[in-house]
């Protein structure tokens, strides 16, 4: 039964461990790095063309690798040294068949578990084969990631130098405009200083130019009062004197040029001479070789011609050359002689005339002169001014008298109209008493249109009429109803808004009033129970005595309605009357 369980459970492979997977997975990655090196160095003519190998294929290529056979010509032309793992699984591969083989030799399996183990085995090595692809493309795809990590970790080492190359340019490029910047900011700085400076300098030239030309105003102004005080004989001297200097100095001038002007004519006359002289000689020279050409010429008429022609053709010219000569030296001389004595004008050296004072004395001494002369007029000043000292006290006298005479007739005045006033408060007692004398009802009538009169009086004051003049009721009434008019106009002409709004304020504050005066009530009404409790309480209660009285019913009161119709039909009569 043991035996039976373990034949079943028997495996016939003996899967190595995974550090063995993992080391013959660096074998097998070495051994085909040697592949491609050794495929990379040979020649040409020996490369093939190798497609992807079929399973069954490498599957027996790996056999023979491990059993060391099939290695062909290609494995003695290379003769590649075995490396040590090699070898080791080769004879552990080995180990393994002759172990199977004698487990086989041992052991007779029944068809199904030789199916199945084959099967196993087949499942197995394409499980094996099928990791090997993945491995290879995982390879693969690990290569072209390490290349192109490779390319990218260059491109970046480029970027980093072209980057290290921009930084230093960029560092030099800043290190050279911060050393411009600094020497414009010193070129700045040494131009404000130099501004600051010029415009110092130019303050000081200023203000110094302006305390000359303060100067300058007051000594021009004690010029112009001293040019004042100087005689004008001494101006006319001043001014003949210089006439006659720029007199001396003009005809010292036309002298000069008188001179000028004949050595001028006399240089043109010879010019003319010499002009004369070399034309002179230039129409004797033409004359001679004219002569000379017509000798030579003679034999023919058409040569004789010619010559003719010739000597008339310079001849011609000679006449205007010499009066062009003459009349040249005539405009000369002309031109020359063209300068009168009269066009020069008197030219003045710019000085200023000598002032008339040299001393201080002589300026003292025209002060008394001036005073001498001047004591009429001081003299008549002063008579003026008293004759108007004198006007200003009549005046003054004038106006005192006037004033007394003013207050003494407003006096009057006053007493005139308080006498008025005191009749017409005797007139208005002596109508009143008339009045009391008609009748009863006509008094009360009286009463109330006095009461009226003077509520009406009052809201014709408050509304800013004058009520000096004492206008009657219904004057007032009607300047009221006018007032009210021209307010409803203005109103109507307001905004409605702000209306309303006021409306609300007037209303709010006539509430306000109201209340206040309610509670003023209340607060007296109050005070007042206060005060009778407070009188009930200080009193001596009261002892009743005797039998308590019976209860009656209360007597009848009279009440007198024709009275109170009649004083509503004279309200009725007054407000007809009035309205």
């Amino acid at each position: 039964m043991d035996a039976a369980a373990a034949k079943d459970n028997y495996n016939p492979f003996a899967l190595p461990s995974d550090e063995e997977v993992f080391r013959m997975r660096d074998e097998e990655k070495k051994r085909r790095a040697l592949e491609r090196e050794a495929a990379r160095k040979l020649p040409v003519w020996k490369k093939t063309v190798r497609g992807k190998p079929i399973a069954g294929s490498a599957r027996l290529k790996t056999t023979t690798i491990l059993d060391g056979g099939g290695g062909g010509e290609e494995e003695e032309k290379n003769k590649k040294p075995v490396s040590k793992v090699v070898r080791q699984t080769r004879d552990l591969v080995a180990e393994a068949r002759s172990a199977v083989a004698n487990e086989r030799r041992q052991e007779k399996e029944n068809m199904a578990d030789f199916i199945a183990k084959k099967r196993e085995m087949f499942l197995v090595q394409m499980s094996l084969d099928t990791k090997r692809e993945e491995i290879s493309k995982l390879e693969e795809k690990a290569r072209t990631k390490e290349e192109a990590l490779k390319k990218s970790e260059q491109m970046l080492e480029e970027d980093a130098i072209r980057f290290d190359t921009f930084l230093k340019e960029n560092d030099k490029k800043a290190h050279e405009a911060i050393k411009r910047a600094e020497k414009e900011t010193r070129l700045k700085t040494d131009k404000v200083q130099e501004i600051k400076r010029l415009n110092q300098q130019i303050q000081m030239v200023s203000s110094d130019m302006s305390k000359h030309k303060e100067a300058l105003e007051d000594c021009l102004k004690y010029k112009d009062f001293l040019d004042g005080l100087t005689p004008e004989s001494w101006f006319e001297q001043q001014r003949a004197i210089k006439r006659q200097r720029q007199e001396k100095r003009r005809a010292e001038r036309v002298r000069r040029n008188k001179e000028r002007r004949e050595k001028r004519q006399a240089e043109a006359l010879l010019a003319a001479r010499s002009s004369q002289e070399e034309e002179a000689a230039a129409a004797t020279s033409d004359e001679a070789t004219t002569t000379t050409t017509t000798t030579t010429t003679a034999t023919t008429r058409t040569t004789t011609t010619t010559t003719t022609n010739k000597k008339k053709t310079p001849k011609k010219p000679q006449q205007p050359r010499k009066i062009s000569s003459a009349e040249g030296a005539r405009k000369a001389a002309a031109a020359v002689a063209i300068d009168p004595l009269e066009s020069e004008d008197l030219e003045s050296s710019g000085d200023e005339l000598p002032m008339y004072f040299a001393q201080p004395q002589q300026l003292l001494d025209i002060f008394t002169q001036l005073e001498e002369q001047n004591l009429f007029l001081i003299q008549s000043s002063q008579e003026t001014e008293q004759a108007l000292e004198e006007l200003k006290q009549n005046f003054e006298a004038t106006k005192r008298d006037m004033d007394g005479k003013t207050k003494l007739l407003k006096e009057n005045i006053d007493d005139l109209e308080a006498q008025i006033a005191a009749e017409e408060h005797k007139a208005h007692q002596l109508r009143s008493r008339l009045h009391a004398r008609a009748g009863e009802t006509q008094g009360r009538q009286e009463k109330m249109l006095v009461q009226l009169h003077e509520k009406v009086k009052d809201v014709y004051q408050r509304c800013g009429f004058d009520v000096a003049s004492h206008p009657s009721t219904l004057f007032m009434l009607s300047e009221l109803e006018a007032k009210l008019e021209n307010l409803l106009e203005q109103i109507e002409s307001m905004p409605e808004d702000y209306i309303l709004k006021e409306e609300k304020d007037k209303e709010k504050k006539r509430r306000e009033r109201k209340r206040a005066e309610q509670q003023a009530l209340q607060d007296a009404q109050q005070e007042e129970r206060n005060r009778k409790s407070i009188a009930r309480s200080l009193q001596a209660p009261k002892k009743r005595t005797g039998r308590p009285i019976m209860f009656r019913s209360p007597p009848l009161r009279k009440t007198v309605k024709h009275k109170k119709q009649d004083e509503t039909k004279e309200d009725e009569d007054e407000l007809k009357y009035l309205t």
